[in-house]
């Protein structure tokens, strides 16, 4: 089975090289919302975006709310996500809202980009800057727009948790600063 993703991961690849050529910069690719697992896969998404970072040199923009939505929704341990990362790559955090939907009975996150970030995504996010330092952040929020003082509390909560994660000592603080 571990064939199969090569080529892929290959292509991939060499497109990448190829956008960062034509740009003459350093690209960063962003981990997707996931909402069904492959029933054969025989890699996981970090090791994937790890082995993308290796073959490329492109950075990843880390998207906190697509790890809550994926880990949710895939049934998988966002910290065992994490830990596939090459911290070093990461160039850019990315936070949002989402939805909570029904599927037969079961819930299922959307993201959406229509709301505020959720308890659950401040508190990964938190983990995340401990974890890999301190990044530029960009709240999204694509739809239903709110005022620009509800965006500016978002922000402002960013901000507060980049700065409660460092003081705490976390992994990469040093370099954050």
């Amino acid at each position: 089975m571990e064939r199969e993703w090569r080529p892929l991961l290959q292509r991939l690849a060499a497109a990448v090289g190829q956008l960062q050529d034509a740009l003459g910069r350093q690209v960063s690719i962003e981990n997707p919302s996931c909402y069904l697992g492959f029933a054969d896969s025989t890699l996981s998404e970090p090791a994937f975006l790890a082995e993308l970072v290796r073959r490329s040199g492109c950075g990843l923009l880390l998207d906190a709310n697509n790890i809550v939505v994926t880990a949710h929704n895939l049934r998988l341990d966002p910290d065992a996500w994490l830990a596939g990362l090459p911290g070093a790559a990461i160039t850019q955090y990315h936070l949002a809202g989402h939805a909570v939907n029904d599927a037969d009975g079961q819930p299922i996150l959307i993201d959406d980009h229509g709301s505020r970030v959720s308890d659950g995504v401040w508190a990964l996010f938190a983990e995340i800057v401990k974890r890999f330092g301190a990044r530029p952040t960009l709240i999204e929020w694509d739809t239903d727009i709110p005022s620009l003082g509800v965006l500016l509390d978002e922000a402002a909560r960013a901000d507060g948790v980049i700065e409660t994660a460092l003081q705490a000592g976390g992994a990469d603080a040093a370099h954050a600063a």
